[in-house]
């Protein structure tokens, strides 16, 4: 994409002949002193950005390229029109007050290297009861690192970036509060679960007891798996605090936290991973040449997909205390991809609602209770959606829902549009068995999970489409085990079918309503 200039030759010194034409609206900055180029500010919106070119690069009539599509999206993305108030302001300047606990109003400056007359933002903070509010303004705000929010924080941003009517549907960028990585996972090989420190390891949000996470946006840029983050241990936009390895194997916590489960955490009107989906999206699901040698490892989706993207939407990890995580509540959430799973709550969760969300795209399971052997109880998902569940790992593993190991559980008003197994690979540990798409719902004996007696596991109002919305039918489908090209279907202990895969039907008991 391009934009056209007004004059032939020029250096910006004035701005009565270096005005940049964007569609058919004059964007008339109140400095010209430095070259203009383009950024990309929402889906097709066009935007500019002040730079210094240091006459390097001289402007000529015509037009003016977008940078490559390989060349790091951070440094050129946002507006730098006078009183725009979408613009870029650095990690430290908005983090570091809150991470210290100031209160009032937060004055940060943009990023140095742009216009000299951008506006100052304010974060408006305010307490009451021992809580504080950090109301934020529209604008990009970067993060590069695991950042622990303190406890009886609340994150606001300026508007509800969703339409859940119209779930897929962008919004206008210009209004929200974007938080946006600076750095991410593009080294399959790269130390991500046994590294000796999260904060700088992972990028995201790791949240403490009594945080409110509401109204914002949130972009990863991660474009792989790491090899070692194959078990997963985490990596999501929003994580409560816990352990960094999946089962608390080493002493390292998540975000520099104490690893004891988060009680009363909120997020709420939040969307994942869309500011660079539609620049991204010819990429979801492409093959790359010799990612798929999964037969000896040689390379098994070792390159990146360059899906900019989260490892994970929403992750519990396993925490160090007893009592695990209690009383979570996720609630109008979308998600444009992941790396791996959508939503994973994992070790001991309790009081958990899932609840409003609209997942497509991931690299595993899109909706996953983990509860492995901790029993996790009163966990609700209910009116979710998920989308080409493995997708970014095409072929190789995914479901809608997933469990491994759990207390109870209801997944109600679960919708569920995925594509058929026809052509999926056959892991070499798999027993010449398919783990992707091979149902709606899965409920694995794997990963340390555990049934104990006295479960329960309810299934309501469920919609299982093909990616086109064609319903799956019964009859089309396969009873009780998988078989490549169909789905599996179960008769439950309530007497009722449906579209779930149980791998030891003596463990788990299964109810469909």
């Amino acid at each position: 994409m391009q934009l056209e200039f007004a004059q032939e030759e020029g250096d910006c010194s004035s701005c009565e002949t270096c005005q940049p034409l964007v569609q058919e609206a004059v964007l008339k900055p109140a400095d010209c002193s430095g070259s203009w180029r383009r950024a990309l500010a929402a889906g097709a919106a066009l935007a500019l950005a002040a730079v210094g070119v240091a006459g390097a690069v001289a402007l000529r009539s015509g037009t003016f390229t977008e940078p490559s599509e390989t060349q790091g999206m951070g440094d050129w993305i946002g507006l730098a029109v006078e009183g725009s108030p979408y613009q870029t302001y650095a990690y430290a300047a908005w983090s570091d007050p809150i991470k210290a606990g100031n209160c009032g109003h937060i004055r940060i400056q943009p990023k140095t290297g742009t216009t000299p007359k951008l506006e100052t933002a304010t974060i408006r903070c305010t307490e009451a009861d021992g809580f504080k509010t950090y109301s934020f303004p529209a604008g990009i705000f970067e993060i590069d690192e695991q950042m622990l929010v303190p406890r009886k924080a609340q994150i606001i941003g300026a508007n509800n970036p969703n339409d859940m009517s119209n779930p897929t549907q962008s919004p206008d960028w210009t209004q929200q509060t974007l938080f946006l990585a600076t750095r991410g996972a593009t080294d399959f090989h790269m130390k991500y679960c046994f590294e000796s420190d999260m904060v700088h390891t992972r990028v995201g949000f790791v949240l403490d007891s009594y945080v409110t996470m509401r109204d914002l946006s949130y972009q990863g840029i991660d474009t792989i798996r790491p090899d070692d983050n194959g078990a997963l241990c985490g990596g999501a936009a929003f994580e409560t605090k816990g352990c960094a390895t999946n089962d608390c194997s080493s002493d390292v916590n998540n975000g520099g936290s104490d690893g004891r489960g988060s009680v009363h955490v909120t997020i709420e009107n939040v969307r994942l991973n869309d500011y660079y989906f539609d620049q991204d999206k010819k990429k979801v699901g492409a093959p790359i040449d010799g990612n798929t040698q999964c037969e000896d490892y040689q390379c098994c989706f070792c390159k990146p997909n360059g899906v900019r993207s989260t490892q994970v939407g929403i992750y519990i990890p396993e925490s160090r205390n007893h009592r695990g995580t209690r009383h979570f509540f996720a609630n109008n959430v979308v998600s444009r991809s992941n790396q791996a799973d959508g939503i994973n709550l994992h070790g001991k969760v309790t009081n958990a609602t899932v609840q409003n969300t609209h997942f497509s795209n991931t690299g595993d399971d899109t909706y996953a209770l983990w509860g492995a052997n901790s029993a996790p109880t009163g966990v609700t998902f209910k009116n979710g959606v998920a989308v080409s569940p493995g997708i970014m790992r095409p072929n190789w593993y995914g479901v809608c829902v997933a469990t491994y190991g759990l207390k109870e559980v209801v997944f109600d008003g679960i919708t569920c549009r995925s594509p058929t197994s026809a052509t999926a690979i056959i892991p070499p540990w798999g027993g010449g068995q398919s783990f992707y798409s091979t149902s709606m719902f899965v409920f694995y004996t794997s990963f340390s999970a555990g049934y104990p007696a006295g479960n329960s596991l309810t299934i309501k109002n469920f919609t299982f489409t093909d990616l086109e919305g064609t319903p799956y039918e019964e009859s089309n489908g396969h009873k009780d085990k998988p078989k490549r090209g169909e789905m599996v279907w179960t008769n439950s202990s309530s007497g009722k079918k449906a579209p779930y895969y149980l791998v030891d039907q003596d463990k788990v008991n299964v109810i469909v309503q």
